[in-house]
């Protein structure tokens, strides 16, 4: 695991699962009926909260691909599917074979491709729930999170009574690292001193090539899926969108002001390249205009990793910046807080 300055301990992130139901049908050939493949998902740990709450967005479709293991093929190429408006489940109008069969899914969501859709800039392996390549255009604006995820389900015979699964659990994993920064004043600032104006971060990427590969597709077991980004786009300096310039004041709870949505970027898989450069703030104390830049110690301290979330706390006082960060991930980490006198 890549190591981090200036990561503090962070409980891991909890995520329900989901119960399997099946529905009997009994009778000859002619009197079995035909069930429909379902969904149910879920995002993990979770969504951008500030955007989309802590599962999977009802306005999102998903992409899927299924292959049958049972006959060594594709079951139905890449299909959308849908809020179904009930529940958690997501509908595609696919249904399950009518014979005793393994299916295994390979499904991606919230992808902008070159020509700004879902379905511009993806390439499937022939194979079609084996692998997807996806060309993601420039995220900085649209700010997609683009997530990825497999399942399987299986129709059981006896006699003549075929059980079907009632949805496919899919749990997401997110494809990006998500920056985001909290502000707080120090205990003894007066009221309304400081406003912060704008946090921009510098040298961060927003598209690539993105390509999602399940093993062992063709198997009823040890199913895995893994994503890896190739080709990255420029490196940019970029604003927290949804931000308005806000007074900071001290907040006894220690949480301060969650600042916009903060930024998903596309993370380099080399471990000692950085993602980022630097974070400038922007902010007015005593009606005066300050400019703060913030940049890591080392290239290790600003590299990040897909679907971890990292959070950092900025703390003004009258006669400096305390700035701190977080990452979210399965497991705690320990680290260090720094102080930065200005």
């Amino acid at each position: 695991m890549k190591k981090y300055l200036l990561l503090a301990s962070v409980a891991a992130l909890a995520f329900t699962s989901c119960s399997d139901q099946s529905t009997e049908f009994v009778g000859d050939e002619v009197a079995k009926k035909a069930q429909e493949i379902t969904f149910s998902p879920l995002a993990q740990p979770t969504t951008r909260a500030a955007v989309d709450g802590t599962t999977f967005p009802t306005a999102s479709a998903m992409q899927v691909a299924a292959w049958d293991v049972t006959k060594g093929r594709n079951f139905f190429t890449h299909t959308p599917f849908t809020y179904s408006g009930a529940g958690t489940i997501w509908s595609g109008g696919k249904y399950w074979p009518l014979s005793a069969a393994y299916i295994n899914f390979l499904a991606y969501t919230n992808f902008q491709g070159t020509g700004g859709s879902e379905t511009t800039g993806a390439t499937w392996d022939t194979d079609e729930a084996k692998e997807v390549t996806l060309v993601m255009a420039d995220n900085k604006t649209a700010q997609k999170d683009l997530m990825y995820a497999i399942g399987s389900g299986e129709v059981t015979q006896s006699g003549n009574a075929l059980t079907f699964p009632t949805n496919v659990p899919m749990v997401f994993k997110h494809a990006q690292a998500w920056i985001s920064f909290n502000a707080d004043a120090y205990d003894g600032t007066s009221a309304n001193k400081v406003t912060l104006q704008s946090i921009t971060l510098n040298g961060a990427k927003y598209n690539g090539t993105y390509t999602v590969t399940q093993t062992n597709y063709n198997a009823t077991s040890s199913q895995s899926v893994a994503g890896a980004w190739s080709a990255l786009g420029d490196a940019q300096n970029v604003a927290v969108p949804n931000w308005t310039p806000a007074a900071i004041d001290y907040d006894s709870s220690g949480n301060g002001v969650v600042v916009g949505d903060g930024l998903m970027i596309v993370p380099d898989d080399n471990a000692a390249t950085a993602d980022f450069t630097s974070f400038t703030i922007a902010y007015t104390l005593d009606g005066n205009n300050y400019s703060y830049t913030y940049t890591p110690a080392t290239a290790a301290a600003a590299n990040v990793d897909q679907a971890k979330h990292y959070i950092y706390n900025i703390v003004f006082h009258l006669h400096e910046i305390l700035i701190s960060a977080t990452v979210t991930d399965w497991a705690d980490q320990t680290a260090t807080d720094v102080e930065i006198h200005s």
